[in-house]
């Protein structure tokens, strides 16, 4: 292979590589010249943003690597911090102890000895600073006399051991700068006013604890998909990582016991999606994945939860990247259909998602009608799934949507949003995600179903990328020209997650969606009641990936990358990518890096629907998330979690690291509780599709059984409800999909109920 090196205008040298056939430098040299004229001239105020920035981007970095992160804020320079008061009537008290101080406008100005004391008060106090970010959302350039402006926002997590104290500082910084630079050319802030200053504290120690974790390191193979799942009947869920083809058998008391997972599978299956599903209808879970040809394969279980025969091909299509997994009976015909999504990554082969908020140009989706003898049959196109199925899928679920008892589909794609379909009872769909408006469009990662505002009807939250640069831009006001649609759909895009209620046919935009829109760059999600006081609350996991320093990919991929539109592979657009994206290759850099994990706590006492309350439960973590899975491992009556890591090795991507997490959920607040396991049934009675709705004193709480939500993922066929303080449960019925119902009234709580069909 030779290599060619060409100078460019941004006064650096790109090495191109030539094998067979020959990349035009030329032109790569064109486009990076021409990104370099756009910074200087339309980007021009983004790029005076950058430089600013900075500052914070140093401090973080310092605070990250140093134990003494207290020296680190004191020296920060800065002449004034402004701050306001907080009195009685501030402090609100919300659940399980959690107390919320806001603070007021800022009126006192401190000077540097008097906020340095500060400091030093709380670092005498015996308060740890465990966690930091700082993200810069606003900037106003300097204009005649008035210097330049910015607005950060700033969150400080800290906790003392004893007595246990646990503390969520988040603020909003506007700072004013001063002419002044430092030695390193880096602006220094001249006054910095503490707006929206917020103090949420819990005396307690950690809920969470981690108990195991299971790690596969130095490769590019992932162990994903985390499936979750009772294989052998037994009431405790098996944790299966399919990517290693290991299954850890759950041998109660917090013991698990490592085998194989597939007897025929160790060099079979093509890592990342799979489903766990009676498909062959004779009572016992199956597994399908995908092999290294690209096939579909499906491999029988037995009673005992095992797999030990050799995979069989279903269907003569292929998948080039599948992602994700759903079934369903989707036509009715009484037994389990299938849905098989694919991504396809942005970049390779220097092609883009065109246009980037409504991308279609994937690799295909496919809809396989179960045949009932093993083999399924491509109607993707009978069904009216077609039109859309080139997507970027992360996630997808069939699920009935307009509780009309048939299974609807929801799919949930990178760089276009949501899309739903809704079922007319014999399998044929049709497409109503225009009812959203711009609310379909973002970066889809995942999804997840709960009734979050306690109706007694199933709602359902998607998530995407909250991005502090489109934030930024938008508030500068700057983009090109002949691209309007792009620039006008940068805040819908940039957003972040949307939570829709059921409102009578349809859905509507959660009035309280801010509170839960920004959880960073996410990927996995899951609904549970983590404190069993009878609401949902929703785990996050986010981090895409973390480097050297925390400054952030993210602006050029706002300024540039998006604008690209061409989903074509182009040789010298490749080489572009490849010299752009290389201090974030080589890891020098982050995108939506060291974000931490969000749990977005459903508050009964309070002003907000929602807080996030992930530090002080001790779920904050701060390596870049994956798939997550809710799941009571233990069989205690308490929620527990398991969340992948992924950790970039950079390069090629031959020496990534990936980690199954595993925390015991240890709440001593957590309240009553009841639970339903469906085991899979034959004839039609499989747990994917039912509806289990309870019923007690304090209203109606319903849950369906799904799959192909979080991300690379699957949760047991089990519905968990907390009940608060309420010592009783008036009945409890479930409805498969089939439209059979089983009531029980008056179960005693404080238990799960195995619930098999009527007459079984």
């Amino acid at each position: 292979m030779k290599r060619y090196s060409v100078p460019v205008t941004l006064g650096v040298t790109i090495w191109l590589a030539v094998a067979g056939t020959t990349v035009s430098a030329q032109q790569a040299q064109q486009m990076l010249a021409e990104r370099e004229r756009l910074d200087q001239t339309l980007w021009q105020a983004e790029e005076l943003a950058q430089h600013y920035e900075q500052r914070f981007v140093r401090l973080w970095d310092e605070l990250l690597r140093s134990d003494a992160k207290y020296q680190i804020l004191k020296q920060f320079p800065l002449e004034t911090l402004a701050l306001g008061d907080a009195d009685a009537d501030s402090v609100e008290s919300m659940d399980l102890g959690i107390a919320r101080t806001r603070f007021g406008q800022p009126h006192r100005e401190l000077a540097t000895a008097e906020w340095q004391a500060l400091l030093e008060r709380f670092e005498r106090d015996g308060y740890a600073i465990e966690q930091t970010e700082w993200h810069h959302s606003r900037f106003e350039p300097p204009e005649g006399d008035r210097a330049a402006r910015s607005e950060v926002s700033a969150t400080i997590h800290a906790a003392r051991a004893q007595p246990a104290h646990r503390v969520i500082l988040r603020a909003t910084l506007d700072v004013t700068w001063s002419p002044r630079v430092d030695a390193q050319d880096v602006p220094i802030p001249e006054r910095i006013a503490l707006s929206k200053l917020d103090l949420l504290e819990r005396h307690a120690p950690a809920a969470f604890e981690k108990v195991f974790e299971v790690e596969r390191l130095g490769t590019r193979f992932p162990i994903l998909p985390l499936l979750v799942y009772d294989l052998d009947g037994d009431g405790l869920s098996e944790i299966i990582l399919g990517g290693r083809n290991l299954a850890l058998w759950n041998r109660g008391g917090g013991q698990f016991e490592a085998e194989a997972f597939l007897e025929d599978g160790t060099d079979r299956i093509f890592a990342d999606a799979a489903i766990l599903a009676d498909f062959t209808n004779d009572g016992h879970v199956d597994f399908v994945g995908v092999d290294l040809e690209r096939y579909p394969l499906l491999f029988e279980g037995n009673a005992d939860g095992k797999f030990t025969e050799t995979g069989r091909r279903i269907a003569d299509v292929t998948f080039e990247q599948p992602k994700s997994f759903t079934a369903g009976d989707a036509d009715g015909d009484g037994d389990l259909d299938l849905f098989i999504a694919n991504y396809k990554n942005a970049y390779e082969g220097g092609q883009m998602p065109t246009p980037y908020y409504d991308a279609n140009d994937g690799y295909p989706a496919a809809l396989l009608r179960n045949d009932g003898n093993g083999t399924f049959t491509d109607v993707t196109e009978a069904a009216g799934l077609a039109a859309k199925r080139n997507r970027r899928t992360y996630s997808s679920s069939f699920v009935d949507l307009d509780d009309d008892g048939d299974q609807d589909l929801l799919v949930v794609s990178d760089f276009a949003g949501f899309d739903m379909y809704l079922n007319d009872g014999r399998g044929r769909f049709t497409d109503v995600a225009d009812r959203f408006g711009e609310d379909r469009h973002l970066f889809g990662m995942a999804h997840t179903f709960g009734d979050y505002d306690q109706d007694g009807a199933l709602d359902f939250y998607v998530i995407g990328m909250s991005s502090t640069t489109a934030r930024r831009l938008e508030s500068l006001g700057i983009g090109p020209e002949d691209k309007p649609e792009h620039n006008a759909l940068r805040a819908a895009m940039g957003y972040g997650n949307r939570m829709f209620l059921r409102r009578g046919d349809g859905y509507e935009l959660a009035e309280f969606n801010d509170d839960v829109a920004r959880s960073g760059w996410s990927w996995g999600t899951s609904s549970f009641d983590f404190d069993n006081d009878g609401d949902r609350d929703i785990f996050v996991a986010n981090g895409h990936l973390s480097g050297g320093s925390t400054a952030d990919y993210c602006t050029t991929f706002w300024r540039h990358d998006i604008y690209t539109d061409d989903s074509q592979d182009d040789a010298a657009r490749e080489t572009m990518f490849q010299f752009v994206m290389s201090p974030l290759q080589d890891t020098e850099i982050s995108w939506n890096g060291y974000e931490h994990k969000v749990l977005w706590m459903k508050m009964n006492d309070g002003d907000t629907e929602f807080t996030n309350v992930a530090y002080l439960f001790g779920v904050a973590f701060e390596y870049d998330g994956r798939a997550v899975v809710t799941e009571d491992l233990d069989a205690d009556g308490i929620v527990d979690l398991l969340v992948v890591e992924y950790k970039s090795g950079g390069g090629s991507g031959d020496d990534d690291d990936h980690r199954l997490h595993v925390y015991q959920n240890r709440l001593a607040e957590a309240g009553n509780w009841i639970g339903v396991r469906l085991p899979d049934a034959a004839d039609g009675f499989w747990a994917l599709g039912a509806t289990i709705t309870l019923e007690s004193a304090a209203g109606t709480q319903v849950q369906r059984l799904v799959s192909g939500d979080s991300y690379s993922a699957q949760h047991s066929a089990t519905a968990h409800f907390g009940l608060g303080d309420a010592g009783a449960v008036d009945a409890i019925e479930v409805r498969w999909a089939n439209g059979t119902t089983r009531r029980i009234e008056h179960p005693e709580i404080n238990q799960y109920l195995m619930v098999t069909p009527p007459g079984r």
